[in-house]
């Protein structure tokens, strides 16, 4: 089955929509941050995943080497007053990517006691989603700086990425507990939130999977490459390289939910209160596609890589 051309011309358009702004984004950190290669510039969400909307807004990070603490939360400060005043939409203060983190923090604290949910957030969507803004080469180091870190010196060709495999799917049950948390400790809207998590954050992860069980069979320094290949694509074309025509039944769900995003009227309706006990009939259409949704990927991965296959025997125990 091949993409419809309805679906197709929803993702031509939100990829094309995130290409233009993220030109202007790279044009305003140039002129903030000037010839600094101890900063390094990216950006996460939509505007990273090729998969921009009316709503979207620039989920800015800022990383820096050595000691360049001072300058980082100078030009992050700077990036944002600017970016918003060229018309992009900036989330509010706060959250895991207020602060810029070093660089060295962010591939050496991997699991125990400081390994703590910003610190796996940010990993897991630089590797996963992230998209650079200023300092390409220092991104690209970043990346495959944190690969090495999951593919162990002695890793055979036979043997899966694990490690890196585990934390995708410790960041996935992660993002699921903590949306639970937010919706009830801090009155979100529930529905809009539901629905991106069980779309987009859901494509993450699983794209996140198809990546890792792309490597096996390949040496190490094989395996990373590839891992740095693919996981520098947005997470549907990731599925479209590796899957091909068989990862259209999901695209296809995907496409209407990045079109349902791009309905003002829809995102009004997905954003009420959870004082509002009844759920909206844009909810329950899209909801009703999700649950499609997650089958479609289900039986994507099975007919992939096969029931006996290590990624699939992994995901379970």
């Amino acid at each position: 089955m091949t993409l419809s051309q309805n679906a197709a011309a929803v993702f031509a358009d939100t990829s094309s929509r995130s290409e233009a702004d993220l030109d202007k984004m790279r044009a305003v950190a140039q002129e903030v941050i000037g010839d600094n290669q101890q900063l390094i510039v990216g950006v996460n969400g939509s505007y990273a995943r090729r998969e921009a909307t009316s709503g979207s807004d620039v989920d800015l990070f800022v990383l820096y080497r050595k000691d360049a603490i001072a300058d980082a939360i100078s030009a992050q400060e700077t990036l944002r007053t600017r970016l918003q005043a060229a018309g992009f939409k900036m989330p509010a203060d706060g959250g895991v990517f207020h602060t810029p983190l070093s660089v060295s923090v962010l591939s050496q604290t991997i699991g125990g006691m400081e390994d703590k949910n910003e610190f796996i957030t940010r990993r897991m969507l630089l590797l996963l989603e992230g998209e650079w803004l200023y300092n390409e080469s220092g991104f690209n180091d970043a990346r495959t700086r944190l690969l090495t870190q999951y593919v162990a010196p002695n890793i055979r060709a036979d043997q899966i990425c694990m490690f890196l495999l585990n934390d995708i799917i410790r960041y996935w049950r992660t993002i699921c507990v903590d949306f639970e948390y937010k919706v009830q400790s801090d009155n979100k809207p529930r529905e809009i939130r539901l629905i991106k998590l069980r779309f987009s954050r859901m494509l993450l992860f699983f794209a996140g999977v198809m990546a890792v069980g792309a490597t096996h069979g390949l040496e190490r320094d094989a395996k990373i490459k590839r891992l740095s290949e693919l996981l520098a694509l947005p997470a549907y074309k990731r599925l479209t390289t590796l899957a091909g025509d068989k990862a259209s039944p999901s695209l296809e769900l995907y496409a209407d939910f990045l079109r349902s995003l791009d309905d003002p009227k829809v995102r009004e309706a997905l954003s009420h209160p959870q004082s509002v006990q009844t759920e909206s009939d844009q909810y329950l259409q899209l909801r009703a596609k999700a649950q499609q949704f997650r089958g479609n990927l289900l039986t994507l991965l099975k007919e992939h890589f096969g029931t006996e296959s290590p990624t699939v025997t992994a995901l379970m125990l």
